[in-house]
């Protein structure tokens, strides 16, 4: 009879509080909390986490008072450093009021071949999705532009 009355309670608990976090991916959330830059393992096991978290869903950018949907190409173009963790680097975390978010770091294609890019995704470290992207240039004034990221279902 324990055991019924156990499993009844431990049931609803799940029912109404939903399902407990994957105790790996706690951990990792509150790694990436930490000031300290993350290791290229740390980075691959967030990689296998940020996945999950957005696929099969819409990207929107919010340019200004304008946002709109990105076609295939264009979340490939936002999105593309998710797919090679080992050329990627941790910039580091910023919060932005009750936000953390941390960035990824890659170099980036210039359209200016005499000039270098660097483009810069700042991941939310408890969704795990996506927030903002970057593009900058080398030499100030060349176009650098910024999106900031929204995904629905």
């Amino acid at each position: 009879m324990r055991r019924v009355v156990c499993l009844v309670v431990a049931t609803t608990t799940l029912a109404v509080c939903g399902a407990t976090d994957d105790p790996a991916r706690g951990v990792l959330r509150t790694r990436l909390k930490l000031e300290a830059r993350l290791t290229p393992d740390e980075i691959h096991r967030w990689f296998d986490q940020i996945g999950p978290a957005i696929a099969n869903q819409k990207l929107s950018v919010k340019e200004g008072a304008l946002t709109r949907t990105l076609n295939d190409e264009q979340r490939t173009a936002v999105l593309g450093m998710l797919t090679d963790p080992g050329a990627v680097y941790d910039v580091g975390l910023k919060t932005d009021g009750k936000n953390a978010w941390r960035g990824i770091r890659t170099g980036g294609t210039s359209a200016m071949s005499e000039l270098d890019a660097m483009q810069t995704l700042w991941i939310d470290v408890d969704s795990f999705e996506p927030r903002r992207y970057e593009f900058e240039y080398s030499s100030p004034g060349f176009g650098d532009y910024a999106y900031d990221l929204a995904f629905t279902p």
